[in-house]
C-alpha cells in the first residue's frame, strides 16, 4: 500500500522511483478541507497511471482511493480493499509464497549483517584494514589481492 499526499510531488516521485509498480493500492491521504478537490484529482491521475502499469500482484487490479482520517472518509473502502487483497492472496497461495520469500530474505540479511559485524570487529581486521585500504586506494595493490589478505587474516584469527 502506497500512501501519498497531494502537492508533495509524490505523483512524479512515485513513478520516478518505481514505487508505484510495487504497490497493491494507492491511498491519497488528507482528502479533506481545502485539499479535498486536489486529492480527488490526484486519485484520478493515479488511476490513469495505474491503468498502464502491470499490477504488482497477479490477479489483482491496483486500486487508487482517497482518505481522510479527520473526517473518517475512505477508511471503510481501504479496509475492504485490504480484506479483498488478503483473501485473494491467501486463496491463490501468493500470501504464503511471499512469506517464504520474506523469511528467506530475512535469513540472508541477518547472515550478511552478522558476517559484516564479525569481520569488521575482528581485531586482526581492524589492525590490517587501514593498510590494505591505503594500498588499494593508492593503486599499489589490486582489490582482489587486498580482499584475499583480509580474509586470510580473518580466518587465521578465528582458528
Amino acid at each position: 500500500m502506497l500512501l501519498v499526499l497531494t502537492g508533495a510531488g509524490d505523483e512524479l516521485q512515485g513513478m520516478k522511483k518505481g514505487i508505484m509498480e510495487l504497490a497493491d493500492a494507492v491511498i491519497v491521504n488528507k482528502a479533506d478541507g481545502l485539499n479535498e478537490q486536489t486529492a480527488k484529482k490526484t486519485k484520478e491521475e493515479y488511476k490513469r497511471i495505474l491503468h498502464f502499469l502491470q499490477p504488482a500482484t497477479k490477479g489483482w487490479q491496483t486500486a487508487a482511493m482517497t482518505s481522510s482520517a479527520i473526517q473518517n472518509k475512505g477508511i471503510d473502502e481501504i479496509w475492504k480493499t485490504i480484506s479483498a487483497f488478503e483473501s485473494l492472496t491467501k486463496d491463490s497461495g501468493i500470501f504464503e509464497e511471499r512469506r517464504r520469500l520474506q523469511t528467506k530474505e530475512w535469513l540472508n540479511d541477518i547472515i550478511i549483517d552478522q558476517l559484516q559485524a564479525n569481520f569488521f570487529h575482528n581485531p586482526a581486521i581492524k589492525n590490517l584494514l587501514p593498510k590494505v585500504e591505503n594500498e588499494v586506494i593508492s593503486g599499489n595493490r589490486p582489490v582482489a589481492s587486498g580482499v584475499e589478505e583480509l580474509f586470510k587474516a580473518f580466518f587465521e584469527a578465528k582458528e
